[in-house]
C-alpha cells in the first residue's frame, strides 16, 4: 500500500483481481460437484460443471499470458493479419 504511483497500485490490484477469480472459479466448481445431490437429473448438471471446469484450467495459462504486454502485442499482430487477409 505503500506505492508511490497509482499505477502500481493498478497493476497489484488486477494481479490479486485475477488470481481471486481464479481461486474462485476453481473452488466453486468443485463446490458445487460437491455439493449437488446424487440423482438420475443431477448428472447433466455435473457433467455441464465438469466441463466447464476442464475448459477453464485449459484456458487459465492463456489467460495469464495474455497479461504479458509482448504477448499482447504479437496476438494483437496476428489478428490484425488475419483480418486483412479475410477483407
Amino acid at each position: 500500500m505503500k506505492m508511490p504511483s497509482g499505477g502500481g497500485h493498478h497493476k497489484a490490484f488486477s494481479t490479486c483481481a485475477s488470481h481471486l477469480t481464479a481461486i474462485t472459479i476453481f473452488h466453486g466448481t468443485i463446490l458445487f460437484l460437491y455439493c449437488v445431490p446424487v440423482t438420475k437429473s443431477s448428472w447433466l448438471m455435473v457433467k455441464v460443471a465438469s466441463l466447464f471446469y476442464t475448459v477453464v484450467i485449459m484456458l487459465n495459462p492463456l489467460i495469464y499470458s495474455l497479461r504479458n504486454k509482448d504477448v499482447k502485442e504479437t496476438v494483437r499482430k496476428l489478428i490484425n493479419t488475419k483480418l486483412r487477409h479475410i477483407l
